[in-house]
């Protein structure tokens, strides 16, 4: 199922300015960021390069930069270009702290896109909130990411609570699963979604015959597989990421679990899964919001990149809306002083990303929570077929479904 979309990126952008830009401002004590002119507007991209999810980290620090690029030909906001600079966290806890530092040690940085992984974005989202940098995600879904009452963090990644539900019932209805089979990665984001599946299958009265946690750091998960041949799965849930996925699906295999369906969430829908697992990945499901082109943008990525977005990852749509939405905000509150410097308001700033409302956005159309929830949780089932992930009907009844 591919949707094409025509609409120019330029024009959702500029469009989204002015929407955000009409809501009141009501500035509070705070610091403020002077851009002086000839100056960039700073804005940091956080992201996973070098350890978990490199791809996928790759993909969003790109397509942040690609927005900004969008609005820099585009005039800027209020004249002045922003300068989109990208950090590594490795998708780490620690990384992602000494990341944040170095990042809020910077006086000129306005805002952050990122981080990539719910848990090094649990973490560096505490440094943020004191240092009053307000940040938007792209792909952090865990619900630990936006529960904790901080005023900084937001994020335009669906969720992990509607996510598990949803698998659980496909995985149940339509593949008509009765026992499941739940593995994750000890991780604030795969542990969380391991979990929402595995209580929804068990709600709709399927059996949860093993919920085991793996080393994300081992080669060789024959030994965590073995013990489910006897149980025997109908299908095996991994929450969890590509780099554990490319070793889980051949291997189990190689232990007697071929006939066993393989089922991943949004961290493991990549090229590089298919890669790294070969034949074995074909029959292998993923959960994904629905799937959408939109022609100029991918261009527009693949010029300045020489890739095209779809090589990398999935979430480059919720990058370029990420940066959107922070670019909004910032054209709401800054002004131009005496001296034509652009000044931005951190306080200010905060509230009035925090308040979006109503952003035309790639990926549909996004208001902000009370608690920074600002993307559209709106999912779709993938399956590898034929060496790549394609989008499968699935039933309305299921697409209906009240999730609490």
């Amino acid at each position: 199922m591919h949707k094409s979309k025509s609409l120019r990126f330029l024009f959702l952008l500029v469009g989204a300015l002015l929407v955000v830009g009409s809501l009141p401002v009501h500035a509070q004590d705070g610091g403020q960021v002077v851009v002086k002119p000839g100056e960039k507007i700073k804005i940091a991209v956080v992201t996973d390069l070098t350890n978990v999810i490199p791809e996928f980290g790759l993909d969003i620090a790109q397509a942040a930069q690609t927005a900004g690029v969008f609005l820099n030909e585009a005039g800027g906001i209020k004249g002045f270009e922003v300068e989109m600079f990208v950090e590594d966290d490795r998708c780490s806890g620690d990384d992602a702290t000494t990341v944040a530092n170095r990042v809020a040690s910077d006086p000129k940085v306005v805002a952050v896109v990122g981080h990539i992984c719910s848990g090094a974005t649990i973490s560096a989202s505490n440094v943020y909130e004191e240092a009053r940098i307000p940040m938007m995600s792209p792909s952090a879904t865990a619900v630990e990411v936006t529960s904790r009452g901080l005023t900084v963090i937001n994020r335009a990644a669906p969720l992990d609570s509607v996510q598990g539900v949803y698998d659980a019932n496909y995985i149940y209805k339509v593949l008509g699963a009765r026992k499941l089979a739940a593995l994750h990665d000890n991780d604030t984001y795969g542990l969380g979604l391991a979990r929402a599946v595995a209580d929804e299958f068990a709600r709709l009265g399927g059996e949860v015959v093993a919920f085991e946690g793996i080393d994300p750091e081992a080669q060789d998960y024959r030994p965590v597989l073995t013990p489910l041949v006897p149980l025997a799965p109908d299908v095996i849930f991994f929450g969890g990421y590509e780099q554990q996925a490319v070793l889980l699906i051949p291997q189990r295999n190689d232990v007697g679990l071929g006939d066993v369906i393989f089922f991943g969430p949004d961290g493991i829908k990549g090229e590089a899964t298919i890669r790294g697992a070969g034949a074995a990945a074909e029959g292998v499901f993923a959960s994904f919001p629905p799937e959408l082109v939109y022609e100029e943008f991918d261009a527009k990525y693949e010029e300045l990149f020489g890739v095209k977005p779809s090589d990398l990852g999935p979430f480059h749509y919720h990058a370029a809306d990420s940066a959107g939405m922070i670019f909004a905000a910032i054209d709401a509150v800054s002004e131009i002083d005496g001296e034509g410097n652009l000044v931005i308001d951190r306080e200010a700033l905060i509230e009035t990303l925090r308040n979006t409302k109503e952003y035309e956005g790639l990926t549909g159309t996004l208001t902000c929570a009370e608690n920074g929830d600002c993307g559209a949780t709106i999912f779709a089932i993938y399956v590898v077929e034929d060496g790549q992930f394609v989008q499968v009907e699935v039933p309305e009844d299921l697409l209906e479904m009240e999730v609490e």
